[in-house]
């Protein structure tokens, strides 16, 4: 609406100095006519110079150009970064950025499966090619539109649509990043039918209220003991089962040993330790008899 007010006021200026520079007066002071003079010329250049940046338009970085024209509707062939030509006042170029975008929802509520409500934040992050760009504008005109209407409205579906095969307890716990994956994989899917592509989904700010907090606090407590539990457990038949292994070991190894002391081994031990001198024993009729050991 500016641009166009700008417009208006510039032709209007340009008309006046056009018209203006060609009035004269006679030789007694009276408005005599108007007839073309070189001032007229002049005042015809501001106008050609207007007309000439109404031809040309420039499409940014990161940017791809939509061309609508009053002759022939919209063009799908887009225009890629640069300048580009168009019929002033028949053409207009409507921009779509290509770079990420991103839109985030507050205060989004949806049901668990056993009928839990949690209320989350939801950001998307998306970004539209250059070959989706001639869709996104024939569908919504211009990124805004589509980022107001589609994109929040999308994720809040899938979020919902993933939400509701869980409890609440799943939710925020344990499968937490399965939800999480799903609902990604879900709107990914419905953004490339719209021509968008999901660059990452993220949930946060998860609130179920403080009975069912601390709910879940006291089972991830509860299944920690029990982890623990089962650790020590583990711990202690690995210890048992090393001392079985070790005893084993040795009751083997002793049995090896005593199978090799024979008679002749125990007669070669003994000879080696003999100092020659046969035992002297008092009392008793009882004598130790090593002859037998001796042969």
């Amino acid at each position: 609406m500016l641009m166009f007010i700008i417009q208006a006021i510039l032709i209007v200026a340009v008309l006046v100095a056009f018209v203006g520079s060609g009035l004269y007066d006679d030789d007694y002071g009276n408005f005599a006519g108007w007839k073309p003079k070189k001032k007229c010329l002049l005042a015809l250049i501001p106008l050609g110079i207007w007309v000439l940046t109404l031809s040309v338009a420039f499409v940014p970085t990161n940017t791809v150009g939509v061309k609508w024209s009053a002759f022939g509707g919209t063009s799908e062939t887009t225009l890629n970064e640069g300048v580009t030509l168009k019929i002033p006042f028949a053409d207009k170029i409507y921009m779509i950025p290509t770079t990420v975008q991103e839109r985030t929802v507050k205060n989004v509520s949806v049901q668990t499966k056993d009928a839990q409500f949690i209320k989350m934040e939801v950001n998307v992050k998306f970004n539209v090619s250059k070959s989706n760009a001639f869709k996104v504008y024939k569908r919504y005109g211009d990124i805004d539109s589509m980022k107001q209407n589609i994109i929040g409205n999308y994720a809040q579906k899938s979020v919902e649509t993933i939400v509701t095969q869980y409890n609440v307890i799943e939710v925020l716990g344990e499968k937490k990043n399965e939800v999480y994956t799903r609902a990604t994989a879900d709107l990914k899917e419905k953004l490339a039918k719209e021509g968008v592509e999901l660059t990452s989904l993220t949930i946060k700010d998860m609130d179920a209220g403080k009975e069912i907090e601390e709910a879940i606090s006291k089972e991830a407590v509860a299944k920690k003991a029990v982890e623990t539990a089962k650790q020590e457990k583990e711990k202690a038949q690995i210890v048992a089962e090393k001392k079985k292994i070790e005893a084993q070991g040795e009751a083997d190894a002793n049995a090896i040993k005593t199978s090799k002391l024979t008679d002749a081994v125990l007669r070669e031990m003994l000879i080696k330790k003999w100092d020659g001198k046969l035992p002297k024993v008092s009392g008793g009729d009882n004598m130790l008899d090593i002859t037998s050991l001796l042969k």
